[in-house]
Protein backbone atom coordinates (compact mmCIF):
# COMPACT_ATOMS: atom_id res chain seq x y z
CA UNK A 1 0.00 0.00 0.00
CA UNK A 2 1.07 3.48 -0.95
CA UNK A 3 2.41 6.14 2.00
CA UNK A 4 2.87 9.59 1.58
CA UNK A 5 3.64 12.27 4.74
CA UNK A 6 3.26 9.48 7.17
CA UNK A 7 -0.34 8.79 5.71
CA UNK A 8 -2.00 5.41 4.89
CA UNK A 9 -3.31 5.82 1.03
CA UNK A 10 -5.26 3.06 -0.11
CA UNK A 11 -6.78 2.03 -3.92
CA UNK A 12 -10.38 2.29 -4.76
CA UNK A 13 -12.37 3.08 -7.13
CA UNK A 14 -15.54 5.44 -6.32
CA UNK A 15 -18.23 6.68 -8.56
CA UNK A 16 -18.43 10.77 -9.25
CA UNK A 17 -21.74 11.42 -7.55
CA UNK A 18 -21.98 15.40 -7.28
CA UNK A 19 -19.44 18.31 -8.33
CA UNK A 20 -19.74 22.26 -8.39
CA UNK A 21 -17.75 25.10 -8.93
CA UNK A 22 -15.40 27.04 -6.77
CA UNK A 23 -13.67 29.98 -6.53
CA UNK A 24 -13.76 32.47 -8.76
CA UNK A 25 -13.04 33.13 -12.26
CA UNK A 26 -12.26 36.56 -12.25
CA UNK A 27 -9.44 36.13 -10.03
CA UNK A 28 -8.13 32.71 -11.90
CA UNK A 29 -8.79 30.26 -8.64
CA UNK A 30 -11.71 28.67 -10.22
CA UNK A 31 -11.68 25.21 -10.31
CA UNK A 32 -14.06 22.09 -9.67
CA UNK A 33 -14.79 20.23 -6.37
CA UNK A 34 -16.36 16.48 -6.83
CA UNK A 35 -18.20 14.31 -4.16
CA UNK A 36 -17.00 10.66 -4.61
CA UNK A 37 -18.76 7.67 -3.32
CA UNK A 38 -15.94 4.91 -2.64
CA UNK A 39 -16.07 1.67 -1.19
CA UNK A 40 -13.31 1.07 1.42
CA UNK A 41 -11.84 -2.35 1.62
CA UNK A 42 -13.44 -3.51 5.08
CA UNK A 43 -16.79 -3.13 2.70
CA UNK A 44 -18.11 -0.02 4.09
CA UNK A 45 -19.31 2.75 1.45
CA UNK A 46 -18.60 6.35 2.32
CA UNK A 47 -18.82 9.72 0.61
CA UNK A 48 -16.48 12.11 0.75
CA UNK A 49 -15.05 15.69 -1.19
CA UNK A 50 -12.21 16.07 -3.53
CA UNK A 51 -10.71 18.92 -5.51
CA UNK A 52 -9.11 20.25 -8.83
CA UNK A 53 -5.41 19.51 -7.85
CA UNK A 54 -4.39 23.17 -8.56
CA UNK A 55 -0.94 23.16 -10.01
CA UNK A 56 -1.43 19.77 -11.84
CA UNK A 57 -1.60 20.56 -15.61
CA UNK A 58 -2.10 16.59 -16.16
CA UNK A 59 -5.30 16.21 -14.89
CA UNK A 60 -8.39 15.44 -17.14
CA UNK A 61 -11.50 16.95 -14.95
CA UNK A 62 -14.23 14.21 -14.42
CA UNK A 63 -18.17 14.09 -15.09
CA UNK A 64 -20.45 13.07 -12.35
CA UNK A 65 -21.55 9.19 -13.53
CA UNK A 66 -18.02 8.31 -14.23
CA UNK A 67 -16.71 5.82 -11.72
CA UNK A 68 -12.52 6.54 -11.78
CA UNK A 69 -9.69 5.25 -9.69
CA UNK A 70 -8.88 7.14 -6.43
CA UNK A 71 -6.99 6.70 -3.54
CA UNK A 72 -8.11 7.17 0.03
CA UNK A 73 -7.19 7.81 4.06
CA UNK A 74 -8.51 5.10 6.16
CA UNK A 75 -8.17 7.14 9.43
CA UNK A 76 -10.14 10.58 7.81
CA UNK A 77 -11.55 9.36 4.55
CA UNK A 78 -9.33 12.36 3.21
CA UNK A 79 -9.26 11.19 -0.98
CA UNK A 80 -6.43 12.35 -3.68
CA UNK A 81 -6.02 11.43 -6.98
CA UNK A 82 -4.79 8.07 -8.51
CA UNK A 83 -2.23 9.56 -10.83
CA UNK A 84 -2.03 5.75 -12.45
CA UNK A 85 -5.65 6.52 -14.21
CA UNK A 86 -5.53 7.64 -17.64
CA UNK A 87 -9.10 8.56 -17.08
CA UNK A 88 -7.85 11.81 -14.91
CA UNK A 89 -4.33 11.59 -15.56
CA UNK A 90 -3.10 12.60 -19.42
CA UNK A 91 0.45 11.27 -18.61
CA UNK A 92 -1.07 7.67 -17.27
CA UNK A 93 -0.66 4.68 -19.61
CA UNK A 94 -3.88 3.07 -20.48
CA UNK A 95 -3.73 -0.61 -19.72
CA UNK A 96 -2.90 -2.90 -22.85
CA UNK A 97 -6.12 -4.43 -22.92
CA UNK A 98 -8.35 -1.06 -22.68
CA UNK A 99 -6.01 0.62 -25.24
CA UNK A 100 -6.76 -2.44 -27.69
CA UNK A 101 -10.60 -1.63 -26.85
CA UNK A 102 -10.47 1.69 -27.14
CA UNK A 103 -8.23 1.37 -30.17
CA UNK A 104 -10.79 -1.37 -31.98
CA UNK A 105 -13.87 0.81 -30.43
CA UNK A 106 -12.17 4.26 -32.31
CA UNK A 107 -12.13 1.88 -35.90
CA UNK A 108 -15.25 0.45 -35.38
CA UNK A 109 -16.68 4.01 -35.21
CA UNK A 110 -14.78 5.66 -38.10
CA UNK A 111 -16.01 2.75 -40.35
CA UNK A 112 -19.75 3.11 -39.35
CA UNK A 113 -19.79 -0.23 -37.43
CA UNK A 114 -20.71 1.26 -34.06
CA UNK A 115 -23.02 4.47 -34.37
CA UNK A 116 -23.36 6.52 -31.12
CA UNK A 117 -26.83 5.00 -30.51
CA UNK A 118 -28.31 2.44 -32.40
CA UNK A 119 -32.32 2.71 -33.52
CA UNK A 120 -34.98 0.50 -32.10
CA UNK A 121 -37.47 -1.38 -34.23
CA UNK A 122 -40.82 1.45 -34.36
CA UNK A 123 -43.09 1.90 -32.08
CA UNK A 124 -46.68 1.69 -32.93
CA UNK A 125 -47.08 5.62 -33.22
CA UNK A 126 -43.87 5.41 -35.58
CA UNK A 127 -41.52 6.62 -33.56
CA UNK A 128 -38.33 5.16 -32.56
CA UNK A 129 -36.26 4.28 -29.22
CA UNK A 130 -32.42 4.67 -29.05
CA UNK A 131 -30.80 1.52 -27.43
CA UNK A 132 -28.29 3.46 -24.76
CA UNK A 133 -24.79 2.68 -24.44
CA UNK A 134 -23.11 2.28 -21.05
CA UNK A 135 -18.99 2.04 -20.77
CA UNK A 136 -17.53 -0.75 -19.12
CA UNK A 137 -17.46 1.15 -15.78
CA UNK A 138 -21.38 1.40 -15.77
CA UNK A 139 -21.17 5.03 -16.78
CA UNK A 140 -23.22 6.82 -19.60
CA UNK A 141 -20.83 6.34 -23.22
CA UNK A 142 -19.42 9.71 -24.03
CA UNK A 143 -22.03 11.51 -25.79
CA UNK A 144 -25.25 9.40 -25.17
CA UNK A 145 -26.78 11.81 -22.43
CA UNK A 146 -26.51 14.92 -25.41
CA UNK A 147 -27.94 12.16 -28.00
CA UNK A 148 -30.65 11.03 -26.43
CA UNK A 149 -32.07 14.42 -25.25
CA UNK A 150 -31.79 15.60 -28.81
CA UNK A 151 -33.65 12.77 -30.24
CA UNK A 152 -36.30 13.45 -27.64
CA UNK A 153 -36.61 16.82 -28.14
CA UNK A 154 -36.50 16.46 -31.98
CA UNK A 155 -39.45 14.07 -31.82
CA UNK A 156 -37.12 11.39 -33.10
CA UNK A 157 -37.38 9.04 -29.94
CA UNK A 158 -40.43 7.85 -27.42
CA UNK A 159 -39.56 9.03 -23.76
CA UNK A 160 -41.92 6.45 -22.38
CA UNK A 161 -42.17 2.30 -22.45
CA UNK A 162 -45.13 1.40 -20.71
CA UNK A 163 -46.64 2.83 -17.84
CA UNK A 164 -44.88 4.16 -14.73
CA UNK A 165 -48.21 2.79 -12.52
CA UNK A 166 -48.42 -0.69 -14.01
CA UNK A 167 -44.27 -1.19 -13.50
CA UNK A 168 -44.67 0.02 -9.97
CA UNK A 169 -47.68 -2.21 -9.42
CA UNK A 170 -45.74 -5.32 -10.89
CA UNK A 171 -42.32 -4.28 -10.60
CA UNK A 172 -38.87 -5.36 -8.14
CA UNK A 173 -38.47 -2.73 -5.91
CA UNK A 174 -35.42 -1.12 -5.05
CA UNK A 175 -33.64 1.87 -4.43
CA UNK A 176 -31.47 4.06 -7.25
CA UNK A 177 -29.02 6.43 -6.81
CA UNK A 178 -29.14 9.87 -9.56
CA UNK A 179 -26.10 9.92 -11.43
CA UNK A 180 -26.96 12.17 -14.16
CA UNK A 181 -30.68 14.01 -14.74
CA UNK A 182 -31.51 16.72 -17.21
CA UNK A 183 -34.65 18.20 -18.55
CA UNK A 184 -36.40 16.96 -21.74
CA UNK A 185 -38.02 20.10 -22.70
CA UNK A 186 -41.18 17.93 -23.08
CA UNK A 187 -44.25 17.48 -20.65
CA UNK A 188 -46.65 15.19 -19.68
CA UNK A 189 -48.88 16.65 -21.82
CA UNK A 190 -46.98 16.22 -24.63
CA UNK A 191 -46.20 12.75 -24.36
CA UNK A 192 -49.75 11.64 -23.12
CA UNK A 193 -52.13 14.30 -23.64
CA UNK A 194 -54.44 11.70 -22.58
CA UNK A 195 -52.92 11.33 -18.90
CA UNK A 196 -53.76 12.24 -15.30
CA UNK A 197 -54.94 15.60 -15.54
CA UNK A 198 -52.76 16.77 -12.44
CA UNK A 199 -49.78 15.45 -14.30
CA UNK A 200 -50.23 17.32 -17.78
CA UNK A 201 -47.93 20.02 -16.78
CA UNK A 202 -45.16 17.82 -14.96
CA UNK A 203 -42.05 18.40 -17.42
CA UNK A 204 -40.39 14.85 -18.42
CA UNK A 205 -36.43 14.59 -18.10
CA UNK A 206 -33.59 12.05 -18.78
CA UNK A 207 -32.43 10.42 -15.72
CA UNK A 208 -29.07 7.79 -15.43
CA UNK A 209 -28.90 5.91 -12.00
CA UNK A 210 -27.34 3.44 -10.27
CA UNK A 211 -30.15 0.75 -9.05
CA UNK A 212 -29.76 -1.80 -6.28
CA UNK A 213 -32.42 -4.56 -5.85
CA UNK A 214 -31.96 -7.40 -3.24
CA UNK A 215 -29.76 -10.10 -4.84
CA UNK A 216 -28.59 -8.13 -7.27
CA UNK A 217 -25.34 -6.12 -8.09
CA UNK A 218 -25.95 -2.63 -8.53
CA UNK A 219 -26.54 -1.97 -12.00
CA UNK A 220 -27.15 1.12 -14.31
CA UNK A 221 -30.15 2.29 -15.76
CA UNK A 222 -31.36 5.73 -18.22
CA UNK A 223 -34.83 6.16 -19.01
CA UNK A 224 -37.20 9.01 -19.76
CA UNK A 225 -39.57 10.00 -16.50
CA UNK A 226 -41.79 12.98 -15.45
CA UNK A 227 -41.01 14.97 -12.23
CA UNK A 228 -43.34 16.32 -10.03
CA UNK A 229 -43.63 20.32 -10.24
CA UNK A 230 -43.21 19.84 -6.19
CA UNK A 231 -40.08 17.31 -6.48
CA UNK A 232 -38.27 19.29 -8.77
CA UNK A 233 -35.72 21.34 -6.43
CA UNK A 234 -34.89 17.76 -4.91
CA UNK A 235 -33.28 16.37 -7.82
CA UNK A 236 -29.71 16.43 -7.95
CA UNK A 237 -27.22 13.47 -8.35
CA UNK A 238 -26.65 11.69 -5.40
CA UNK A 239 -30.33 11.64 -4.86
CA UNK A 240 -31.53 8.31 -3.63
CA UNK A 241 -35.31 6.91 -4.90
CA UNK A 242 -37.69 4.54 -4.57
CA UNK A 243 -38.13 2.42 -7.53
CA UNK A 244 -39.25 -0.16 -9.45
CA UNK A 245 -37.64 -2.59 -12.09
CA UNK A 246 -38.43 -4.61 -14.98
CA UNK A 247 -35.60 -6.92 -14.65
CA UNK A 248 -36.16 -8.07 -17.99
CA UNK A 249 -34.92 -4.93 -19.39
CA UNK A 250 -33.30 -3.15 -16.21
CA UNK A 251 -31.54 -1.02 -17.70
CA UNK A 252 -34.40 1.06 -19.17
CA UNK A 253 -37.49 0.14 -17.99
CA UNK A 254 -37.10 1.90 -14.13
CA UNK A 255 -40.17 3.66 -12.96
CA UNK A 256 -39.87 6.67 -9.71
CA UNK A 257 -42.40 5.99 -6.53
CA UNK A 258 -42.43 9.70 -6.36
CA UNK A 259 -44.69 9.32 -3.17
CA UNK A 260 -41.95 8.03 -1.33
CA UNK A 261 -38.46 9.72 -3.04
CA UNK A 262 -36.66 11.36 -2.45
CA UNK A 263 -35.29 8.87 0.13
CA UNK A 264 -33.14 10.40 3.51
Amino acid sequence: MPFGFGEQWIKAEGLVVASREIGSKALGTWREEWVVEVHAQDGQAFRSPIKWPFADRDFFPVSVGETIKIEYNPKNHDLRWDKSDPRTNMLAKTPDAEKERQDQAFDDALAGRTPVATPAAPAADGKTGLEFQFAADGSPAPGQIQNVVGAVISGQMRTIRGKADELLATGTHGTAVITSASPLGKTVRDINPNADPSRLNDPMWLFTVEVSVAGENPFPAVFGHRVPLTKLASIAPGVRLAVAVNMANRNNEVAIDWERSPLA
